[in-house]
């Protein structure tokens, strides 16, 4: 009789939570703390990166772009689209000739380290501050974002996901790291 009466207090109590509420699907930390934030990073960077997108940043041709996913599925995996448009570097006067020397450069929106199950704690760990002082904090971006100037990319953070980006199109550094905001920008805009 005993058995009977706690196998019904337990089904009264299960049935007590139903229908007056609450629920029972679990329901994860970062949906709890970003309502309406349905993006859930699949693995596969072109959904973070179009070329659509990289060609609307850089002003360039989409038909005239080249692809390069390497290390695809990988730790060091890079999603890169890239234009020959003719752009070269001067690298100054070699000493022995006393000429300038210019270096063909390719134009490239790049995007690699995608964590799409980061949290801030490992995000901050990964691009550790404190060994890193040429780190700048960039507020306008995602919920943490850092310029790198050494590497000129940046680091951010947004809703569970990390990403490294780059935009090199010209040989103002200025300019190139506008474009790289700007495309994270959209890249949290449209894609999350």
């Amino acid at each position: 009789m005993i058995k009977h009466a706690y196998l019904f207090l337990v089904i009264a109590l299960f049935f007590s939570c139903k229908g007056n509420g609450q629920t029972v699907d679990s329901v994860s930390i970062n949906e709890e703390l970003n309502p309406g934030n349905n993006f859930v990073f699949s693995g596969d960077y072109n959904d973070l990166l179009t070329l659509e997108m990289a060609s609307r940043i850089t002003g360039f041709d989409a038909s005239k772009a080249k692809k390069m996913h390497t290390m695809k599925g990988m730790m060091g995996e890079t999603l890169r689209y890239y234009w020959e448009n003719g752009r070269e570097e001067v690298k100054g006067k070699s000493a022995s000739n006393r000429k300038t020397v210019s270096y063909p450069r390719s134009d490239l929106v790049q995007l690699k380290w995608v964590d799409g199950e980061a949290d801030m704690e490992s995000f901050l760990d990964f691009i550790d501050l404190e060994a890193h002082p040429e780190l700048v904090e960039i507020s306008s971006v995602g919920q943490r974002a850092y310029w790198n100037s050494e590497k000129q990319h940046l680091e951010v953070y947004y809703n569970g996901v990390s990403f490294t980006l780059q935009v090199d199109i010209s040989n103002d550094g200025n300019l190139d790291k506008e474009k790289t905001i700007e495309l994270a920008k959209l890249i949290i805009t449209e894609q999350f």
